[in-house]
Order: structure tokens, then sequence, then C-alpha cells
């Protein structure tokens, strides 16, 4: 192996063959592998830049001669897991081994295990529906990108007049079809109009019935579960683009949060307001018919939300973080609230 230095500026590596390169990038891999020594060492090593170490192991990671083998996931097996499946009747919940208190940072650390399940859970072909929402779009931002399938991916709900185009569910559902090698349909049409009627017209609207058909062939929908009207996530929410006077309705209605932009209360309860009437999303009645419902939300703050979420009976699965579990955790062995 012919090490050389330039006799002027940053010292740099001269291989005289390919068999040469290769040897070395092995070695690289073993010194920082097997033998623990820092980019620092081997740079210092080899008379080379740290950057240029960091590039040798990323080069000996694509040409495969360094392979990085991580166990399978345990995930929904844990006495945690099984005791909050049992408890609240669902086929699964996975908890991400992370304990964050605060709930932006929660929710990410919910969507990053949902995107690593997502294989698991979800089909490869059919009908996947997903809403909207700052968790969703953190899930599917985190997608691994597979080839393409006959996979159709549905908005669940209406997209916000004012909301960021990000979280959007039609946004959420392109960047999911994009990831996923599926197709995504739009629904051009906002989540809450203004009058009830407006609504009526627009659900009976040819190009609007042309996507929500698809609501009846969703094998697995994908949702995020609202937080209460009298919190800050710190992120945007379907509760936080209400107005004010409604946010205080619905609390002094009893609304702990919302499953596809529909309130429910503490004991998981759909409570009819007229901004529902309003709303533009996958009925309720319809939800509860798909055969594979799957919620990703985490935060401790949002604890009472999930549990008025598991309530209705309308989840099958649920993805949250450590801190949000064991409050559920709590709850149900009390049988009170989180």
């Amino acid at each position: 192996m012919a090490l050389a230095s330039p006799p002027q500026g940053r010292p740099h590596l001269n291989l005289a063959s390919a068999h040469e390169r290769d040897e070395l990038l092995r070695w690289v891999g073993e010194l920082y592998y097997l033998h623990d020594q820092s980019q620092a060492a081997i740079a210092a090593i080899l008379g080379v830049s740290v950057s240029k170490v960091s590039r040798l192991l990323a080069e000996a990671r694509q040409q495969g001669i360094v392979s990085i083998h991580v166990s399978a996931s345990l995930a929904g097996e844990s006495d945690l897991e099984r005791t909050l499946a049992a408890r609240f009747g669902l086929q699964a919940v996975y908890v991400a081994p992370a304990r964050v208190a605060e709930s932006a940072a929660a929710s990410r650390v919910a969507a990053l295990a949902g995107a690593r399940l997502f294989s698991r859970l979800a089909p490869s072909e059919g009908v996947v529906g997903f809403s909207g929402g700052y968790t969703l779009a953190q899930l599917v931002g985190a997608l691994q990108p597979t080839d393409a399938q006959p996979l159709t991916v549905v908005p669940l709900q209406g997209t916000w007049a004012d909301g960021e185009v990000e979280v959007q569910s039609d946004q959420v559902c392109r960047d999911a079809a994009a990831r996923l090698g599926g197709h995504a349909l739009s629904l051009p049409a906002p989540i809450v109009v203004e009058r009830a009627s407006t609504r009526d017209a627009l659900l009976d609207d040819r190009a609007i019935r042309a996507v929500t058909e698809w609501w009846s062939a969703v094998s697995v929908a994908v949702v995020g579960i609202g937080g209460s009207p009298s919190d800050d996530p710190g992120y945007q929410s379907v509760m936080s683009a209400l107005p004010a006077t409604v946010r205080d309705d619905l609390f002094r209605q009893g609304v702990v949060g919302d499953l596809c932009a529909h309130l429910f209360d503490a004991h998981g309860r759909f409570v009819e307001h007229e901004v529902i009437r309003r709303t533009l999303a996958i009925p309720i009645e319809q939800l509860r018919q798909v055969p594979c419902v799957v919620a990703v939300a985490g935060g401790v703050k949002k604890s009472p939300s999930l549990l008025g979420a598991l309530r209705t009976g309308t989840i099958h699965a649920l993805i949250t973080d450590q801190l949000a579990a064991e409050r559920l955790a709590t709850v149900a062995d009390t049988g009170g609230q989180p």
C-alpha cells in the first residue's frame, strides 16, 4: 500500500491499483468498526484529513466491503406493548424506545417508528388512506423508497386552506406515493367550509366523488390523533386551525381530540358539533369499516387524547412513544384518566 503526501497542500492517497484501493477500504473499515479507532486517529495513521476518512468509510459501505447488520426489530413484543394491546383490544401496540417530553419531538419519535414499521402494517398493493398533519408528514418523509408498486394512496380528509403545505393531506399522500412507488389521488376541497350546505354540495361533486368513492376500498388507514382544543402542541394541527371561539366551545363540550377531524371526548364518544357538519372527511361509519386503522401519535401531554381515541373502538394498532405509553399503562391499571 503506497501512502504518499504531496509536497504542498493537504495530504492525499496515491493508490496504484483497484486492489490497493479495496484493501485500503477494508483496512479503514477494520480500524473503525472492529478496532474502535476514531476517524481522527485513522486520519493521522494515513496522513489524510478526517473528511477523507469519512468518505472512505462511506465508499466501503457503498462497495459492500463494509456491511452493517442490525438485528430484527422486536417491536410489539414487550410486556408494556402486550399489556396495552390487551387492555384496549388492539391488534398491536408499538412503542418507540425514546423518552422525550417535548410534544413535537415525541411526535417525530412516533413518526420515525411508524416509518420503520410501515412495511409490516401496510400492503404492497391495494388502497392505503392517509390523514394529514405534522406527525404523518414526518412519517412519510422517513419512509424508505421502494420500487413501483400497484398501490393507490388516498387522502382521508380535505385540506386546510391556510395550512402549511407539507402537512396537508394531499401533500402527505403525494409524498407517500413517491416513496412507495404508488399512485396518489388528490382531494381538491377544503377540510372545513363555512356552511354545511357547501360541504354537502362538494361531496356531491363528480370530481370529489371520484376520490371519496375510494374510501370504501381502503384496506389500511394511517391517521394521526389530534390533541385537546386547549393544548398547543408546538406545531400545526386540526385544533389549532380552528377559531379560538370554536376551540373554547369544544373544550366546554369535553372534546379531548380528533380522528380524521372527527371530535371525541375522554370516554371515546364522538361529539356532534356544528363544525363537524361543515367538515369534509371520511365518515366515522366508513372509517370503522376499514380492516386496519393505524394511529400514530406521540407526546405524554397528548395521553388524554390517545386514551379517548382508543376508547372510540375505531383504532386497530397504535404507534406511540415511551412516556405516552407508560402513562396509558397507568390508566389501564387504575381505570382512571391519564
